[in-house]
């Protein structure tokens, strides 16, 4: 049977598409983690991978995140290409001497003699009032680092590409999955492609201003685009796609061109996305208002679903500080 050219897939099913593909490709691909052989775990992003590939290629785990990570970086030294795949990127805490010491330093203190190709997923965003242990996005720490590269789909068929491009990176890359990405399809390559690090996308077209965005803000942020452009302002839209590498010379094009920037980011304003935005344009001095930031509170989630959705932008409230910042 001939398979279709395109497929219309959510954002779990275009992971689970882009992992078939590659384990069928590469037998050194496997993938482990906590409960991922269970009907619907991690939100289904996992679905059938034992079925398909066996449990020796596909398997369940202790909930242990620093043993788990240094399985990974051991059999990636050793040839494989792992994929741990974490509940939350809040428990990759537990794990950081493992991340950052080990799979992120060794290629640099070997002379890069060995690589550490290892893939890690783990979720975050907002869900049904997780709290603080549960919901933080975290990412920008792991940006800070060289050597990791960070990665933060904004829809099913940017997951697949940049899930692939992980996948053959020789580089440990952390795939955040925000749970504001899963849901609804998108048409598709049937055959997932490769989507380069590093290389910002145009998601909208505009002359007026550049929203920064990134994961689901991407979203967010058109959302905001088409709502002011009843007031006559024209924003671009450029999703991000990685934190590291991060699109340096997009960023300081797109600031000259419009010279008015939004960041919209999906972690807390200190020491993140914005800083670093704003510390990149800065240093091209091109920007003719100050930048405006859109992110969460800089507070700890509450335990709430009501509290936990103050907590995150509001979208009247954005298109008004647009408005009014750029007017």
């Amino acid at each position: 049977m001939i398979s279709p050219a395109t497929l219309s897939l959510d954002y779990a099913a275009a992971v689970v598409h882009t992992l078939e593909q590659e384990m069928a490709f590469n037998p050194k691909v496997f993938v482990y983690g906590e409960g991922i052989n269970d009907a619907g775990a991690y939100l289904n992003s996992t679905d059938g991978l034992a079925a398909s590939f066996g449990e020796a290629r596909c398997f369940d785990v202790p909930n242990c995140e620093d043993a788990l990570v240094g399985l990974g970086i051991g059999s990636a030294l050793m040839g494989y290409r792992p994929v741990f795949v974490s509940l939350r990127v809040d428990f990759l805490m537990l794990a950081m001497n493992q991340i950052i010491n080990h799979a992120a330093r060794w290629p640099a203190m070997t002379g890069y003699q060995v690589t550490v190709p290892l893939t890690i997923r783990a979720l975050i965003g907002r869900g049904w009032g997780q709290a603080a242990q549960h919901s933080g996005a975290l990412y920008s720490m792991f940006a800070n680092v060289p050597g990791l590269e960070v990665v933060l789909p904004s829809s099913p068929a940017e997951g697949a590409g940049l899930l692939l491009t992980a996948l053959r990176s020789d580089k440990t890359t952390i795939v955040i999955d925000d749970r504001g990405v899963f849901g609804a399809a998108e048409d598709m390559p049937s055959v997932i492609e490769p989507i380069p690090f590093g290389k910002a996308r145009v998601a909208r077209a505009g002359t007026d201003v550049t929203f920064f965005a990134i994961s689901s803000m991407t979203r967010f942020a058109l959302q905001v685009a088409e709502a002011v452009s009843a007031s006559g302002i024209s924003a671009e839209v450029l999703d991000l796609r990685t934190a590291r590498p991060l699109d340096k010379e997009t960023i300081r094009a797109s600031a000259a061109r419009t010279g008015r920037v939004a960041v919209f980011d999906i972690g807390w304003p200190g020491f993140g996305l914005s800083a670093e935005i704003a510390r990149v344009i800065s240093e091209a001095s091109v920007l003719q208002r100050p930048l405006l930031s859109v992110h969460r509170r800089d507070e700890h989630t509450p335990s709430s679903a009501f509290l936990e959705d103050e907590h995150y932008p509001k979208l009247d409230e954005v298109v008004h500080r647009v408005k009014t910042h750029f007017s």
